[in-house]
Order: C-alpha cells, then structure tokens, then sequence
C-alpha cells in the first residue's frame, strides 16, 4: 500500500495575511469549487478570499469585500440562497453585519446595519428551509432562529460549553443528526479545541456531548492553539473534512501567526471523530469523483452522449456509468421562456440502463414541485413529490444532489434533504440530464462517485496515533454490525466466526513503539484477540481482570507494537470466543526511566507537570505532610497529556486524573479541561504534623493508591474510558501541606 498524491498540515498559501496568516478559516463549496475565507487582520479593510478544485491546491482571488465595516473582519462566513451569497461577519467584534454579491468571489455589498451579537456568527439552513444563527458566548453557544437572511430572532444559548468562553460553532446535518462543533477558551492558549454535540430532533434543542471530546486538541509547542473549525464535504461528494486554524511563534505585533490546517472527518452514527490532528506528515490528498465535468454549451464528445428521444425531449448522457453504490450531483440553472411561451423543466437522470429504465430527479416549473421517478420499461411511477422552496428561482443555479446505497435512496435540493426512500435500492447505470426541446438549460459542474452514506470512510487511510472506528475496518469474514448499542450511540463490530476479522488501512507518523488499545463489551472477556501488525503477529488474550466491573465497555490495552512509519495495514482477527468491538487506539509510548524526580510546585503556580506524555504504565511514590489543620488539598496528577497554562481558560487545563488529599479523604478525579468528575475516594486520616508515604500503581486501566506499607488499597478503580499514558505533576500549592519529591519507576 502507498499513498498517492498527499499533502501536508500546515498550509502556507499565496497572499496571506501578512504577519498574521490564516485565522478563523471557512470553505463554501459552490458549483463543484470550493472557496476558502477568513479574519482580516487588525486595523486593516477587506476579506481576502481563495479557491479550490481538490481543497489542497488553493488559487488566490483578491479582496471579495472593501466595504469599510470589513475592517477587522471576524470569522467571515458565506452562505448561497436561490442565487445570492450572503456574507455574515464581525468588525473587530463589534457586532454583525451581512454582507451580499452575486458571486463567491464579491464584490459582496453591506446590505444590513449593525445586528448586534458577539462574535462569530454562523448560519445553518435546515432540511425545511428555515435558517438559524448560532454565535459566541462565555460559557456556551447563543442560537436564533431567523425569519430571513437578514434578520436575527431573540437567542436563547444552547448547552454546548467549553466550561469558559465559547466560540466558533457551526452546524451540519448528516443523516438525520444535527452535529454542532464548537470552540475555547481563549484564542491565544495552547489548550484551545474543539468539541462537538450531536442531536436528533432540533439544531437549536439539547445536544448530547459525547465521550470521545475533545475532536480537535494539540498543546505542543510547534502544533497549538486548534481550533476555529468550520465543516466541508469533500470532492467525493461522500466525506466530509474539517478546517481549522493552530498558532505558531509570534508576529512583529505580538500575537502569535495562525496557519490553516485540513483533516478528514468520519462518522460513526451519533460519533464524529477526526482523523487526526495530523502536522508535519504526509496525508493522502481527498479522493475526486469517478466522473467530473461541466458540459456548458457544448459538452465533450468523449464524456458525453447528446441524443434526442421522442415526446420533443433531449438528453446528454454521461458514457461512464455509476456502481449499484454511488452519490450523484447535479448543478443547473434554467432559462427563462416564458417569453415564447413554454414551461420549463429538467430531469437529473441517474441508473440509466436504456430509454425505457431509469430514474429521475424531475423538476417542473409550472408547478413548482421537485419528484423522484422509477422509469421501468418505459412506465413511470412517481415515487415521492415534494414542493421546491418558497420562493425558488430556477434561473438561479441549484444543486440536485442523489445518494443511492445498498437500501435507500435519498434526494437533496440545494443540499437539503427533500425526498428519502428507504425501500428504493442503488441500481448502476449513467447519469445525465433531460430536457424539453428548445429550452436548452444552462448545466453546470455534473459529477459522480461510487461512495454513498459515509463508505468512504471505510477506505481512507487513517493516520495514526488515533483511533479507528471498527465499523470502518475492512471486514474479512462475516463479522457483524450491532448498530447504536454503545454509549455514544456508535456501531460495533462482532467478530464470532473463525475468519472473522478487521483490517485497517493506517498511515504511521514515526518509527516507534505504539500502545494499542480496544474498547471492548464486558461479554468478550476471556475471548482471544489476533492482532498482525508490521510483518509480526500476536495473540492476546482479554482477560476478565482487565474490564470495569460495573460498565458494559472497557478499553483494554493489549500491549506495545513495533510500528515502522509509513502506509501499511494494521489487522485484527478473532482467535477464540467472540468479540465485541467499538473502536482500536494507538498511541506513541516513551520507556519510563530507571528512576524519574518530579520536584514540588511552588507557590502561586496553578499546575506543574513533568515526565513524558507517552509513559504509560509506571509507579509513583512522595511523602506528604499535613503541617497543620487546612480546608486546602493537596494533589498529584497522573497520567496528564494535552497540558495548557492561560490566564482565560478553565483552571485545571489537561486531560488525566487527579489525587487530592483532603484532612481524612482522598479523592480521584479524572479531568479533560471543562469535564472533572469524581470517579472515586478512600479513607486516609492526616493529623497535624504526620507523614503517609503514598504509592500510586497504574497499570493498563486500573489506578491503585496504596499508603505506607499497608497491602490493602485506600482506594482502588478501573476507568473504562482509560487515559492510558502521560505525564505525573502536582497542582497547585498550599501552605497546609509538604510534599516530597515525586519519584517515578516503571511498572514491574
């Protein structure tokens, strides 16, 4: 296996911001292009704007906007309605403005005066044509419905929170789920990231917040501050990519320079994941359609077929033709003929056997209406009839877009869902357009590919360190799919017959040892794992020890794998009993030295960390002191990676556990940034001026806190959501308190 054409985070593209780069990016994509805008630097006037064919090889296209309200111009977002783009901003945050043009590339004209709001503003059209406005808030995300592009309805704020200030939302909708991703604290910390929610019933109802947040976080110090996302689908017209923003040094003005970055999202039912963050590496490009033209006026005889059919209708056929698998787009405009007094209409033609068996997307001027037909033998069954939306110019350009899988069929206008047919199967054939005689539409960007429903991410070559969705291994066997059994309301994968087996295409960053990990059902327990990697195969057993007593899933390490970089596969096959898979992790480790010292923070200081954030099993041994009576803890932490020091960002910012030590309790917590939660406690009494030595033993998911030399654990608790490497540190100070050193052994 190799990879293809790639290309690399970050971007460094012509004409940018100079001294400031790519901040707070946005991709539209219109008529088969994609156009990418973002923040204007302070104190200077217009919206720089570039565009796209692949989303990796960006043309610059000058100034889109020189309206003096683009001075500074926040997180620029275009949205195209019925033949307008409406541009949605914020001047140095001092409120919103709507921006319009008649084309991608501006010039885009100040249509609104100032609409208040704070910044960051985002516009989502639903599938019944009404439109929402989220924008940000501390402490969450503000949304308000609209009554049109230019007018913003009371807000009422939404229960997605980075635990302090809130920014840079969006929303999509993917089979039936509103996603809503969302960004904090403060722009400048290393720890700023993404998170998503996810919803059944209302972009502006309760998102539930899954476990795998946050989607997007690095807090290395030549890869930070992710974040600022905004959500695309990619040239397949199947995957979807995120885009988003990391900080590196400091500009001549102070602030640090911000550099555009793109990764691959993939979907899991109510899971989003990104395969990612990736930097430095090479990446495999996003993958084009099968078939990609725009036919004009007079469209190539080698891609197109051109014939005229009885009842006084032409066609253009593609010559290629789809599998019984695919996504179809079509983009049109009609003309207006009224003055010769016809009605217009167009068909977006799709599993073209012959003249008498195909389908259609049809849409009739007259009365307005979008219809799927099934044409079998030359008898039409109208299959479903849907009204256009509320005022509709068809000699604007729109969008007909048809996914048809292995059981449905679903039909989108302008990109929103208006027509699902459950029953109604893929089925291969050609695709093109037909169309009364003489009316002659205007057809634009015309493609296919063979991907459908998320299928794609079964193929991607997926980075690691990362996880893998089991649902997107390439299923040997007959392993089965038990759909929206877990907690996240994901798929898993059964593996229960003898070949039953997963194989994953990986891309590895670095040479390494890596520790690879499943998440498992509490009924594998006792069964046998294959797990054939780099050329070298080893057989593990997942014994009953290694799962949370009280949970149904538990991640299970399963040990350390030599990986070489590069593209290779990474494959796992039932040995013995049956397994229950939601996902596989894999993670780059670091040997935990003879002997590590972690000396005490000082005073003042929030948190203090020390060590590798790729140790993984290891031991820690101090001696704490309580000098004297005090409501203060004292606390250790473990196992912490993704660690950030920012005045405007929640306190403890990381992701690991915590051990606090009260006068007679200790707690363990388990943190990722805005989420603490108590997971555990025991008894351990200090009196004024007594010692407890302290011996805290990780391995694979169990935490073990022992004092003295007492066999018996104070406390003792197996996450089954582990964090399962990082670094020790202590938090915080306080004068009621003596700690020693910190000493740290490997795990025996």
């Amino acid at each position: 296996m190799a990879l293809h054409q790639t290309y690399q985070n970050p971007f460094v593209l012509d004409q940018e911001w100079e001294d400031y780069g790519i901040g707070d990016p946005y991709i539209l994509r219109f008529d088969g292009k994609y156009y990418l805008y973002c923040s204007t630097k302070d104190r200077r006037v217009g919206v720089k704007a570039w565009s796209s064919d692949d989303l990796v090889n960006w043309r610059y296209e000058g100034l889109v906007t020189e309206e003096a309200v683009s001075e500074g111009a926040y997180a620029p977002e275009v949205v195209y309605w019925n033949g307008l783009f409406y541009m949605y901003t914020s001047p140095a945050g001092k409120g919103h403005y709507v921006l319009q043009s008649d084309k991608p590339t501006g010039p885009f004209v100040k249509k609104t005066d100032n609409l208040g709001f704070t910044i960051d503003g985002s516009v989502f059209i639903d599938d019944d044509e009404k439109w929402y406005f989220t924008h940000a808030k501390f402490g969450g995300i503000m949304a308000s419905p609209m009554s049109d592009p230019y007018t913003i309805e009371m807000d009422k704020q939404l229960n997605v929170s980075l635990g302090h200030w809130t920014e840079g939302s969006m929303i999509i909708k993917r089979n039936g789920r509103y996603f809503i991703t969302y960004t904090g604290n403060h722009v400048f910390s290393k720890g700023y990231r993404v998170n998503y929610g996810v919803n059944h019933d209302s972009p502006i109802g309760t998102y539930t917040i899954p476990q795998n947040n946050p989607i997007l976080i690095s807090t290395a110090d030549d890869f930070n501050g992710l974040g600022h996302s905004a959500t695309v689908m990619g040239p397949d017209l199947d995957s979807y990519y995120i885009v988003y923003h990391n900080l590196i040094g400091r500009s001549a003005e102070g602030p640090p320079v911000r550099k555009l970055n793109l990764d691959r999202l993939v979907f899991n039912g109510d899971k989003m994941s990104v395969l990612g963050p990736t930097h430095g590496t090479p990446q495999e490009t996003p993958s084009m359609p099968i078939f990609w033209d725009v036919p004009g006026a007079a469209p190539s005889g080698d891609k197109w077929e051109r014939t005229s059919q009885t009842g006084g209708v032409e066609s253009l056929l593609a010559r290629s033709g789809t599998g019984s698998q695919y996504t179809a787009e079509y983009n049109f405009r009609l003309n207006d003929v009224q003055s010769v007094g016809s009605i217009s209409s167009i068909d977006a033609v799709f599993a073209y056997e012959d003249s008498g068996n195909y389908r259609t997307a049809h849409v009739n001027e007259a009365t307005m209406e979008l219809s799927l037909i099934d044409r079998v033998n030359g008898v039409e069954t109208v299959v479903a009839t849907e009204p256009l939306p509320k005022g509709t110019d068809l000699t604007k350009l729109h969008t007909i877009r048809i996914e048809s899988g292995s059981s449905n069929t679903m039909l989108y206008w302008d990109g929103l869902l208006k027509i699902e047919q459950p029953a109604m199967a893929g089925k291969a054939g050609r695709i093109g357009y037909v169309w009364p005689k003489g009316t002659n539409p205007d057809l634009h960007y015309t493609a296919f590919a063979n991907e459908a429903n998320g299928s794609g991410d079964m193929k991607v070559i997926k980075p690691l360190p990362g996880a893998l969705e089991a649902v997107h291994g390439v299923r040997d066997g007959k392993p089965s799919i038990r759909s929206g059994i877990t907690p996240d309301g994901s798929d898993a994968v059964v593996l229960s017959n003898k070949d039953d087996g997963l194989s994953f295409p990986i891309n590895i960053r670095e040479d390494g040892s890596y520790l690879l990990s499943v998440n498992a059902a509490k009924t594998s327990a006792g069964s046998t794992l294959v797990i054939e990697s780099n050329g070298k195969t080893k057989e593990i057993k997942l014994d009953a020890s290694l799962f949370a007593g009280d949970t149904e899933w538990t991640k299970v390490p399963l040990g350390k794998f030599e990986m070489k970089i590069g593209p290779q596969w990474l494959s796992l096959r039932r040995g013995k009993g049956e397994i229950t898979l939601r996902y596989v992790e894999a993670s780059l480790t670091v040997p935990v030295h003879a002997q590590s010292v972690i000396k005490p923070t000082a005073v003042g200081i929030v948190n203090r960390f020390g060590g590798d954030a790729g140790w993984a099993d290891y031991t820690v041994s101090f001696d704490l002191t309580l000098k004297k009576a005090t409501a203060d803890e004292a606390a250790v932490l473990l196992r912490t990676t993704n660690e950030s020091e920012f005045k405007d960002q929640v306190k403890d910012a990381f992701m690991g556990y915590m051990l606090a030590f009260h006068n007679d309790r200790v707690i363990l917590k388990r943190i990722s940034y805005e989420n603490s939660v108590e997971k555990a406690s025991g008894n351990l009494a200090f009196k004024p001026g007594q010692t407890h030595r302290v011996t805290v033993k990780l391995e694979g998911a169990s935490i073990v806190v022992l004092s003295d030399d007492n066999n018996e654990p104070i406390l003792k608790w197996t996450d089954p959501n582990a964090f399962l490497q990082g670094r020790v540190g202590l938090s915080g100070a306080s004068p009621g308190w003596t700690i020693s050193p910190l000493t740290v052994i490997p795990a025996p």
